[in-house]
């Protein structure tokens, strides 16, 4: 009888393989890890040493195929690796909204898994709005993030963050998620988007009269519905 660890390898190679051509570096993707990472899971290379599957990974491969290993409960795997965080909003690039309209109502929040790395309470996931995030993230994607605020995180070139624009007193608000560059100056975003209308930078070195910017969380993984 096959144990637990081959099934799911078994699995894994099965669900690739029906996902067709690039489905292995989509999933790496998904899972922030590199291609290769999962050819040793699969086992490809009998040279490589063989790569274990992590809980959480297991979970996240459960959300992207959209079905689970066969004779598998994934259930108390996450309960033990998530808790749950609402999505209180959204980001939308170039858009500037009405405060009120830019976070959802409590009744519309929809709960979603938590990454296990952090407390759940440094955590509050976003809803992508529109391709301003489409090189990583497809429209509708969950953005699960870290308040660095509360978490005390110094964000860093290469880091994938969440950055709000406010002018009016804060009534009038731009939300959107950018990558970071560090250049002689300071810290530049620049967006992961290939629609010309949201090329421009933000230079947080340089202030626009009447607005303010400020980065509030960091982009610690991206939840995709089946």
């Amino acid at each position: 009888m096959l144990d637990k660890r081959q099934q799911i390898r078994d699995w894994l190679a099965s669900e690739l393989q029906r996902k067709g051509h690039g489905a292995k570096g989509k999933l790496a993707a998904y899972l922030g890890v590199a291609p290769s990472g999962i050819s040793r899971i699969l086992g490809d290379d009998p040279t490589k040493e063989l790569r274990e599957i992590k809980a959480e990974e297991l979970v996240r491969m459960g959300e992207f195929f959209g079905s689970m290993p066969p004779g598998i409960d994934l259930k108390p795997i996450v309960a033990k690796v998530h808790s749950t965080i609402p999505v209180r909003g959204k980001v939308a690039a170039s858009t500037w909204m009405d405060v009120d309209d830019m976070d959802f109502g409590y009744e519309d929040m929809e709960e979603v898994p938590s990454v296990s790395t952090y407390p759940a309470d440094m955590q509050f996931a976003l809803e992508v709005d529109g391709n301003c995030l489409n090189k990583k993230a497809e429209n509708g994607d969950i953005l699960i993030c870290l308040d660095v605020i509360r978490a005390q995180y110094q964000f860093k070139a290469g880091d994938l963050v969440i950055v709000e624009r406010k002018k009016y007193d804060g009534q009038m608000v731009q939300r959107t998620a950018k990558r970071v560059r560090q250049t002689a100056k300071g810290f530049e975003l620049w967006p992961e988007s290939t629609d010309p209308a949201h090329q421009e930078p933000l230079i947080l070195y340089e202030n626009s009269p009447g607005e303010t910017a400020q980065v509030i969380g960091l982009v610690l993984w991206i939840f995709r519905r089946p």
